[in-house]
């Protein structure tokens, strides 16, 4: 399956994780895909460097349009919302990195805690509070061991090592959100 990113925002996308949940099952869309089935695109698309390269572009034009900021800064939230979309996951451009938890949480998504995580899971640096510079968002590719992984987020154009520990100078991870899995 190959989606292409489009500079087109989605026509359900807002500014809020608000419209994410809608009547649906959690965790699926409109189209009853369980979010669960989704994460293997999810993970195609950021795994292939075009579609990755071109997300992130889509994404830098988004947060430039969307109050100036110029990516990489501040792009992980967008990055995210972007590749989910190129995904086939119908969710909102979402620019803060906060808001990302919320969304997942609110599409049936579980919590993992750090040591747990694999390929698939979104990463999230955030507390309860924002806290500007240190929250970050970003998706597993692989999980190396219970704290080293490859990533793919706004601070690198291609997948990179990252540690849930926050090891090389990174916020450490608070928590992981993992896709429902409809047959558990």
């Amino acid at each position: 399956m190959s989606t292409s990113f489009s500079s087109h925002p989605s026509p359900n996308a807002d500014r809020s994780a608000s419209g994410a949940s809608g009547a649906q099952p959690a965790g699926a869309d409109a189209d009853a895909t369980p979010d669960h089935d989704k994460v293997i695109a999810l993970l195609a698309h950021a795994l292939d460097p075009e579609q990755l390269r071109a997300a992130q572009a889509l994404a830098a034009r988004k947060l430039l349009r969307e109050d100036g900021t110029v990516y990489p800064a501040d792009g992980c939230a967008i990055t995210l919302s972007v590749l989910m979309q190129g995904a086939g996951f119908d969710v909102p451009d979402l620019f803060w990195a906060l808001d990302v938890p919320a969304m997942l949480l609110a599409r049936g998504w579980a919590e993992v805690t750090p040591g747990s995580q694999r390929a698939g899971d979104i990463g999230s640096t955030c507390r309860a509070e924002r806290h500007h510079g240190e929250d970050h968002v970003y998706l597993v590719l692989r999980a190396v061991n219970e704290d080293e992984m490859i990533v793919v987020d706004n601070q690198a154009a291609s997948p990179h090592f990252r540690w849930a520990s926050g090891q090389g100078g990174k916020t450490p991870t608070t928590m992981f959100y993992r896709a429902p899995d409809p047959t558990a």
